[in-house]
Formats: structure tokens, C-alpha cells, sequence
């Protein structure tokens, strides 16, 4: 539970840097981070540490501000049972860890793949010859570790193997970068992708959002 624990609060980080949000901080929660958002669907999120039915019902009671999201990992038959009416859970998702070598994969040469960097943050992203956007993903890195986020193929460019393209060239710039280790969460519409990439579970994660004010 504990490796557990740290692969999530290690995602927090690299996700915040992924999406240019500051550096989770220690939470008034018991073994939890918090970290703000601060959009209109979205005030913020906790990464609980515990996750227990009980540390979720303490979580759940000490949420005040409305659009706040709760994140566990854990079953959904865990948590699901502890949630205060009106709260609203997500979609199951997933908690899924690799290494830096991932499958090569090459765009075909209809298109191209341009990569910018910063200190902590790489996009890749795919265009066609005729310049239109076809495919895009992020990475976060935080210390050894690193996180992909937003990996989104445009509708018309589909299947052809332009996400395993993008995912292939974010892990090349980590490995450069001596990321050893590297997490997302994933939805249903990316697990089975992620898996044939040679990803592995690492564990469920059930994400609540407190109701609107």
C-alpha cells in the first residue's frame, strides 16, 4: 500500500508539471497532497495517501468548497459505499506504470513529429504534410519519474498508430532526461492501448467531485 501511495503522490507531481499547474503541498488531510486548479469545474485536488472507506469518509467530511476533487486509489467497491450524497464520481480510471523503452514507433511519412522542451515539461506533437494537427501528448517529469498526460489523437488521423508514435518519442526525451520510471492514469478509451504498449496496472483509482455550491 505504501508503493502504492508514493507512485500516486509521484503521478501529483508530474502531472502538475505536465499541466503547468504549481507543485502539489502537503494537505490539512491526513497523508494527503493538494494541489490547486482554479477553474470553474474545478477548484482543486486531493491525492489521498489512505485508502481506506474510512479515510474517505473523513476526506469527504472535511471538503467544504464545492468542485473538489477526492482522488484514491483504490477499488470503486471500496470507496463508492462512503460517498456523501450529491457527490459525483468519475468514470473508472486507472493508475498504470512503464519504463522508459517503449515500443518503437515511427509516424508514416505523411506526417511529422516536433517535440518542445522545458525545464520540467515535454509536448510532442504530430502534424500532417498539410500542417494540420493530428495528434499531440504531454510529459511531466518530476525528479526520476515521469508522467504522460493529454495523449489525444484527432478523430480523422485515428489508427494510424500516431499515439504509440507520440508516447514513443516522449519516452525517448525521458530517457534522455534519466527518467527511470513512468506513470498515467488512464480512462477506458486508453487502457487496452497502454497495455499493448507493455504498460501494467498499478492500481485503480476512484476520483469524487464534490456538488456545486
Amino acid at each position: 500500500m505504501v508503493a502504492i501511495m508514493n507512485e500516486h503522490f509521484d503521478w501529483a507531481f508530474g502531472y502538475c508539471a505536465a499541466r503547468g499547474y504549481a507543485q502539489p503541498v502537503a494537505a490539512t488531510l491526513p497523508s494527503a497532497l493538494w494541489f490547486d486548479v482554479g477553474k470553474p469545474d474545478q477548484a482543486g485536488r486531493f491525492i489521498l495517501g489512505n485508502a481506506s472507506g474510512e479515510a474517505a469518509t473523513a476526506a469527504f467530511a472535511a471538503v467544504e468548497a464545492p468542485h473538489t476533487y477526492v482522488d484514491i486509489a483504490a477499488t470503486r467497491d471500496a470507496i463508492l459505499p462512503h460517498i456523501p450524497p450529491h457527490w459525483q464520481p468519475r468514470d473508472p480510471m486507472w493508475l498504470m506504470v512503464a519504463g522508459t523503452d517503449m515500443p518503437a514507433a515511427r509516424p508514416t511519412p505523411d506526417f511529422t513529429v516536433e517535440v518542445a522542451e522545458s525545464a520540467n515539461r515535454f509536448e510532442a506533437i504530430a502534424r500532417h504534410a498539410d500542417g494540420s494537427l493530428a495528434a499531440r501528448g504531454v510529459l511531466g517529469i518530476h525528479g526520476t519519474t515521469a508522467v504522460y498526460d493529454q495523449i489525444v489523437t484527432e478523430p480523422q488521423f485515428g489508427r494510424r498508430g500516431l499515439g504509440s508514435a507520440i508516447m514513443a518519442e516522449l519516452g525517448r526525451q525521458a530517457a534522455r532526461r534519466g527518467v527511470t520510471e513512468c506513470l498515467l492514469v488512464a480512462t477506458s478509451d486508453g487502457k487496452a492501448l497502454y497495455e499493448r504498449l507493455g504498460w501494467t496496472l498499478c492500481s485503480d483509482i476512484v476520483s469524487v467531485i464534490s456538488p456545486p455550491a
